[in-house]
């Protein structure tokens, strides 16, 4: 457990195993704990870098997004990178996390080895991703049970997180991002992994990614909703594991 000072904010993360390196960038609402079932398995053959985005876990608090949010988290993923002398990595990214890994690829192909995507974007599907997030935030609003999950990664800041995430999601100025057309520059082997069932990407928006990144493949897996990581948990490492052995 450790913090690194990264442009005034403390980032939180934490190193497990020896190897080579494979690095978790979590989702939207999330923290590095959601990697808590993964980070064992994969710690046996490689060295996990997990770390909390600014504005999550136990990172310093950010209020609000701005309209390039993702693009700074691409900048401080390499600066994460920097400050522990890692020169490159796979990533490991989860829905924005995805959409981080995703844009690293393309911007930094030096610095990144391979990509798990998870539930991955690189546009916004509407109405389909604004109508789920209107959901979720709004069934989360009404449950103690989620709010008391998110508490858990996030402290007092757990509804915060939520209604970050979906003044950002739900304002129609964001809608219009799309950064498709940088997949062109993703030469590393990328491993697409999408729910059948999830509610705010298409496996046809995953199909799309994997067929314009030089090396893709994509699974999907049938009945599981947004978080295959969680939800169809062995069968995830089964396909992480031999990829990364594949690809590293």
């Amino acid at each position: 457990m450790a913090h690194v000072t990264l442009d005034s904010s403390q980032i939180y993360y934490d190193l497990h195993g020896s190897g080579p390196p494979v690095a978790f960038l979590h989702h939207a609402t999330a923290s590095s704990r959601s990697w808590r079932q993964i980070v064992p398995t994969l710690a046996e053959q490689y060295r996990t870098l997990g770390y909390d985005r600014p504005g999550f876990g136990r990172s310093s608090w950010l209020a609000d997004w701005p309209l390039d949010y993702l693009d700074r988290d691409v900048d401080g993923l390499i600066a994460l990178l920097d400050a522990l002398s890692i020169d490159q990595t796979a990533l490991l990214g989860h829905s924005d996390g995805a959409a981080i890994a995703l844009l690293a690829a393309a911007r930094h192909p030096q610095r990144v080895g391979c990509v798990i995507a998870e539930a991955p974007h690189v546009a916004v599907e509407t109405p389909r991703c604004p109508d789920a997030v209107r959901l979720l935030a709004n069934e989360i609003e009404r449950s103690p049970e989620l709010q008391a999950a998110l508490a858990r990664d996030h402290g007092d800041h757990g509804l915060a997180v939520v209604r970050r995430w979906a003044r950002r999601w739900l304002d129609p100025a964001f809608w219009a991002w799309d950064v498709s057309d940088e997949l062109a520059g993703v030469r590393c082997p990328v491993l697409v992994v999408h729910g059948g069932d999830d509610p705010f990407f298409s496996p046809a928006h995953s199909a799309m990614i994997a067929g314009h990144v030089a090396d893709g493949q994509l699974h999907v897996v049938p009945d599981v909703a947004h978080v295959p990581h969680s939800q169809a948990h062995g069968q995830f490492v089964e396909l992480a594991l031999a990829f990364l052995d594949g690809a590293v």
